[in-house]
C-alpha cells in the first residue's frame, strides 16, 4: 500500500459504510477527530474521538483500491462513522500516517528480554490481559501436549462474566469470544484438530450456557456459534483424526448441544447448519449414536407442556430422526416414527408413496387447517387431487379460514367449473368483502351469465352492512359517478377522519361531469386542515384550494372566486406558515 490504488474514492467508502455513517464520518474528518495514525502494511490503524468523550480504536485493510476489513471498538464495530473518518483521513492525507512494521515482523525483531519487557508493559495498561499467560497458545507446529479444556472455560467464563448484560453487550462479549475462536482456528491451521475441537466446544459451550441472558438481536453471539459450528466441522473432515473415535465422538456432542439447545429455545437459528454437517460427516455407527441423543431429547424437552411447543419440538427432532435413520427405518418404522414425532407432511408422503390412500386421507382429515393445506399440495402431486378436493370440501364445511375457500375456488377454475369457483368467491367474499375480490367474483359471473342478479345481491348486501367505502370505490371503478357521490358521504366518521383519499377520487372522478360536487368536496377537504391550523398539511390544503380555483374558472364564476379567496386570506392573516404555502401555490 505504499500508494493508493484510483480505484479507491469517497465513493468506495461511502458504498462500504453507509450514505448515513459517511455524512457524519465526514464531519468527524474535518474536525481532525483522528489521531496516532498508523500503516502497516495494506492495514491502517488509528485512535479516534468520539462524541460521547470515548476513544475509539479503529482498523481497515485496504488491498487493491477495495476496503477488504475494518474495526472499531464502538458497539457498531466497523461500518461506523468512525471507519468512515479514518478512511477519508488516508484518503486526503495519507502522510498522516506514520509507517510501521507488522505486528509479526516487529516482534520477531525483539529479544527475549525485550518481549518480557514488552508484555509487563502491556499488562499494566490492560491488567485483564494477565489471564491470557495462561492459555496454550498455538506456534505453527503441531504440538504433542493437550490443552486443559478448563482454561479455555475460564476464559469464556470471564468474557460473559465481565459484562452487565446491557444493549450492546453481545457486541463486545463477542469480540472477546471470536479472539479465543481465532487461537482455535490457528491450532486447527497447524494440524492440532484435538485442541482447536476443545476451544472450539468450550466457546460453544458457553455461548449455549448464556444465551438466555444476553440481548443478541444483533446476531453477534449467534455469529461466533457459527464460527465454531464451522470449525468443529472442519474437524471432523481432518483424515489424521479419522481413526479417533473418541474425540469424533466428542465434537458430534458439541453439535448436538448447540443443535438441541436452538430446538429447545424455539429455533432462533444459533445452530443452522448442524443437521447437514452431521449427516455429511457422520458414518453409519456415529449417526446411530447422533439418533440416540435424538430420542432422548425428544422425550426431556425443556418447554413440553404447551401443545403448540411441544408439538414444534417433536417435529423438529423428528425430522432430523427421519434423516438420520433413512437408510435403517423400513416403511412401518418409517410411518411410526412420523406419528411419534407429529411428521403429518411426511407420514402423508410415505403412505401416499405406498399407494395407502385412504390411510393417508384418513391422517390428512385429523389435520388443521394450515396443515390440511400444504397437504394438500402433496395429494395434488402424487396424482391424487380429487382426494384432496374432496379433503378440502368438507373442511370448508365447518372452517371459517378462507384460505380453504381460496383453494377451492383456484381448484374449481382449474376444472374451469365456474360456476363452483364463484361460490367460493362469493364465500371468500363474505368472511372479507374488497374490491378485487368484488371484481374477481364480476368475472366469474359474467363467465356464468348472473352477473346482473349477482351484482343486484352484493350491492344490497353492502348497504346492509353498511360498506359504504367498498360501494364508493365499486361506483368508481364502474364510473358510476353520481352514485359514488352518494356514498361517498356516508362513509364513517366524516372527512378527514375516514377515506379521505377516497372522498379525493370522488373529486377527482367528479370534475367533468359534476363540477360542483368536486368543488365542494375540495373545499371542504381544504378547510378541514385549515381550521384546526394543521401547518404539516397546508401545503395540501394549498394543491385543493388550486382546484377549486380551476373549477371556478371552468365554471365561469371568477367573482365568486374571488370573493372566497379574500375572505379566506382575511380569516387567515395571523396564519403566517399557511399564508407562505398560499404565495408558494401562487394563490
Amino acid at each position: 500500500m505504499t500508494t493508493r490504488k484510483q480505484p479507491f474514492t469517497e465513493d468506495t467508502i461511502r458504498a462500504y459504510i453507509g450514505a448515513e455513517s459517511f455524512r457524519r464520518g465526514e464531519h468527524y474528518f474535518r474536525d481532525g477527530m483522528i489521531f496516532n495514525a498508523r500503516r502497516a502494511g495494506t492495514t491502517l490503524q488509528a485512535q479516534c474521538h468520539g462524541s460521547d468523550g470515548n476513544i475509539y480504536r479503529v482498523r481497515a485493510t485496504i488491498e487493491e483500491g477495495t476496503i477488504a476489513d475494518t474495526d472499531c471498538s464502538c458497539p457498531v464495530g466497523g461500518h461506523c462513522k468512525h471507519i468512515a473518518a479514518l478512511l477519508l483521513t488516508w484518503l486526503n492525507q495519507p502522510d498522516d500516517f506514520r509507517a510501521i512494521e507488522e505486528t509479526d515482523t516487529a516482534l520477531e525483531h525483539r529479544s527475549k528480554e525485550e518481549l518480557i519487557a514488552l508484555i509487563k508493559q502491556m499488562l499494566l495498561r490492560a491488567p485483564d490481559l494477565e489471564s491470557l499467560l495462561e492459555l496454550p497458545l498455538p506456534t505453527g507446529k503441531k504440538s504433542k501436549q493437550k490443552i486443559n479444556p478448563e482454561t479455555y472455560r475460564r476464559q469464556v467464563a470471564a468474557a460473559f462474566g465481565g459484562s452487565d448484560f446491557e444493549y450492546g453487550a453481545a457486541e463486545s462479549i463477542a469480540d472477546e469470544l471470536s479472539a479465543t475462536v481465532k487461537i482455535a482456528n490457528d491450532f486447527l491451521a497447524q494440524g492440532d484438530i484435538d485442541n482447536a475441537a476443545t476451544i472450539y466446544e468450550a466457546v460453544a459451550n458457553g455461548v449455549v450456557e448464556n444465551y438466555e441472558e444476553v440481548d443478541d438481536e444483533s446476531g453477534a453471539l449467534g455469529g461466533v456459534a457459527q464460527d465454531c459450528i464451522e470449525g468443529l466441522g472442519k474437524c471432523l473432515e481432518g483424515d489424521a483424526e479419522r481413526d479417533n473415535a473418541e474425540l469424533r465422538e466428542r465434537i458430534l456432542r458439541a453439535l448436538f448441544e448447540v443443535y438441541r439447545f436452538d430446538v429447545d429455545f424455539g429455533g432462533v437459528g444459533l445452530s443452522d447448519g448442524v443437521p447437514d454437517l452431521i449427516l455429511k460427516q457422520a458414518d453409519d455407527a456415529e449417526k446411530k449414536q447422533v439418533a440416540k441423543w435424538v430420542r432422548a431429547a425428544m422425550k426431556t424437552s425443556r418447554r413440553a407442556g404447551n401443545e403448540y411447543s411441544d408439538n414444534w419440538h417433536r417435529q423438529a427432532y423428528g425430522g432430523f430422526l427421519l434423516r438420520l435413520e433413512a437408510n435403517t427405518l423400513d416403511d412401518e418404522a418409517y410411518l411410526g416414527l412420523c406419528r411419534e414425532a407429529h411428521r403429518l407432511n411426511d407420514l402423508v408422503t410415505r403412505l401416499l408413496t405406498l399407494k395407502r390412500v385412504d390411510e393417508a386421507r384418513a391422517e390428512a382429515a385429523r389435520a388443521g387447517d394450515y396443515e390440511l393445506l400444504g397437504l394438500a399440495d402433496i395429494f395434488a402431486q402424487h396424482k391424487q387431487a380429487e382426494v384432496a378436493e374432496q379433503l378440502m370440501t368438507e373442511r370448508a364445511k365447518t372452517t371459517k379460514d378462507t384460505r380453504i375457500f381460496e383453494w377451492l375456488a383456484k381448484r374449481s377454475k382449474q376444472k374451469h367449473n365456474y360456476a363452483d369457483a364463484l361460490l367460493w368467491a362469493r364465500k371468500i367474499n363474505d368472511a372479507h368483502p374488497s374490491l378485487e375480490q368484488y371484481r374477481e367474483i364480476r368475472k366469474l359471473a359474467t363467465q356464468v351469465g348472473t352477473w346482473a342478479d349477482v351484482r343486484a345481491e352484493l350491492l344490497a348486501d353492502f348497504e346492509r352492512r353498511k360498506y359504504f367505502d367498498l360501494l364508493t370505490q365499486i361506483h368508481l371503478d364502474e364510473e358510476h359517478i353520481d352514485a359514488a357521490l352518494k356514498t361517498v358521504e356516508k362513509t364513517q366518521g366524516g372527512f378527514p377522519h375516514f377515506s379521505p383519499d377516497l372522498r379525493l377520487q370522488v373529486a377527482q372522478a367528479a370534475e367533468e361531469t359534476r363540477p360542483r360536487d368536486a368543488l365542494r368536496i375540495y373545499l371542504q377537504a381544504a378547510e378541514q386542515i385549515i381550521e384546526p391550523r394543521n401547518r404539516g398539511a397546508y401545503s395540501e390544503a394549498c394543491k385543493y384550494l388550486v382546484r377549486v380555483r380551476t373549477l371556478y374558472q371552468k365554471l365561469g364564476e371568477d367573482e365568486m372566486w374571488a370573493q372566497y379567496l379574500t375572505k379566506l386570506k382575511e380569516e387567515t392573516k395571523a396564519m403566517r406558515a399557511f399564508k407562505e404555502e398560499m404565495a408558494r401555490a401562487k394563490l
